[in-house]
């Protein structure tokens, strides 16, 4: 009998062990069958279309074009780091800011990159290991590049460094026969807003001078709870995610080691606390966050990297929507970039992002007196003494809308107006 007793108990604790096994299995899965289920990052993602210039514009007999079509842009752009990568220069100068503005004459190409790009993720881009690229100092940061035609030079202006430079090429043929082929009626004729003895603008700033037309843009839509693969997309296995609502109206989804929240203005935060280290650099963790971009369900072709951050092997990436002319985000209680992502350890452990996905419904078309005056007016309540350095187009994303707006910009300090009534929506002073 007691022989009995001693099997039934061993048989039981045979049992509550397999049990206890099973359930430790299915509540920890994430770091049991991640070298199962883990979704493979293919490094090999082409990241040219995110290291692209927020603004471009084209110098042509005498005359100055702002090229507001993305396509177009980007054709540009293409074609310039294509001959970037299969030409070498054959001297390289550093410059003065005279000869950065004479840069701006004639037949010229000029990219604006945003806050400014670093200079070893430029060098992905230009393969050509003779290039230029690959000889000035890996810690520039590209804000603008000058292409001049007619002087067959490429010019760089370095922010982190606040210097000049130029580069001379034997020739630009293949450049030229672009530019003879560039659509001026497709794009808008700019006029120069600088004047000899007014201190207001800096050289080379330039606004529309004819009737200027400016797509209407809107978000469609998107409700995540109701895309039942949408949490497949964070999480391994989503029998074990909870549901917790919070107090604010937040909705959050965790496995315990992954995070996912929800906000009601559209942004999103997710956190990694997966410890897998594993070796990365810049240009593999900038395409480990552009995978995880798509893979979400955001559309990389309407985004571009606006700024970047390195710190102790943590990298963070700055993204943000463009539709034609780039978005600014006026949002109170968020950041300027509507994308945000940090690997560390060559993970993902953080990202930020703000869902949209842009849809264009009409035009607006404005004269050149009705895109002026209210321009006026908006510069009339500023109270900056410095020269603006640049005013651009672009949209203010403000309360869920989209608003056609000046950027202008000073030392680091910037300001929007609306295009339509000239009134300041945000003042950076």
């Amino acid at each position: 009998m007691r022989e009995k007793i001693k099997s039934l108990l061993l048989f039981f604790l045979v049992l509550t062990s397999v049990y206890l096994t099973y359930k430790l299995w299915i509540s920890f899965p994430q770091n049991e069958l991640s070298f199962i289920n883990k979704k493979s990052t293919n490094t090999k993602v082409d990241i040219f279309r995110i290291i692209r210039p927020e603004y471009t514009f084209v110098g042509l007999q005498g005359k100055v074009y702002l090229v507001s079509d993305g396509n177009l842009s980007f054709s540009l752009w293409k074609k310039t780091t294509d001959f970037i990568s299969s030409n070498k220069e054959e001297k390289i100068n550093v410059v003065d800011e005279n000869s950065w503005e004479n840069a701006q004459k004639g037949t010229f190409m000029r990219f604006l990159m945003g806050k400014s790009a670093n200079g070893d993720l430029l060098k992905d881009i230009f393969s050509n290991r003779d290039s230029w690229s690959r000889k000035i100092n890996s810690n520039v940061y590209v804000k603008e590049i000058i292409v001049n035609i007619d002087k067959n030079q490429i010019f760089v202006k370095d922010a982190a460094n606040k210097k000049f430079y130029s580069f001379n090429y034997s020739e630009m043929e293949d450049l030229k026969n672009i530019i003879k082929n560039f659509p001026k009626d497709e794009v808008s004729v700019c006029e120069s807003v600088y004047e000899e003895g007014n201190a207001y603008f800096e050289k080379n700033v330039y606004i529309p001078s004819l009737t200027f037309s400016i797509k209407k843009i809107y978000s469609k839509e998107t409700n995540f709870e109701s895309d039942p693969h949408f949490l497949e997309k964070f999480f391994t296995n989503i029998s074990v995610v909870r549901k917790i609502t919070e107090n604010n109206g937040c909705t959050v989804y965790t496995d315990g080691l992954k995070s996912l929240r929800l906000y009601q203005n559209g942004y999103i935060e997710f956190y990694d606390t997966v410890s897998e280290a594993s070796p990365t650099d810049k240009i593999f963790a900038l395409r480990k966050s552009v995978v995880f971009l798509e893979e979400i369900g955001i559309k990389v072709d309407d985004i571009y990297l606006m700024d970047f951050k390195e710190e102790k092997g943590e990298y963070n990436f700055y993204f943000n929507y463009i539709f034609d002319y780039p978005l600014r985000i006026l949002q109170k209680e968020m950041l300027d970039f509507p994308i945000e992502i940090n690997i560390s350890n060559g993970n993902i452990k953080y990202a930020r992002v703000l869902y949209l996905d842009l849809m264009s419904n009409g035009s607006y078309l404005i004269s050149h007196a009705k895109l002026k005056q209210p321009l006026a007016m908006g510069l009339k309540e500023i109270n900056w003494r410095e020269p603006l350095s640049d005013l651009k187009i672009g949209y203010a994303y403000y309360e869920g809308q989209f608003i056609p707006v000046w950027i202008g910009e000073s030392n680091n300090k910037v300001f929007f107006i609306n295009i339509f009534n000239g009134k300041l929506i945000y003042n950076g002073v």
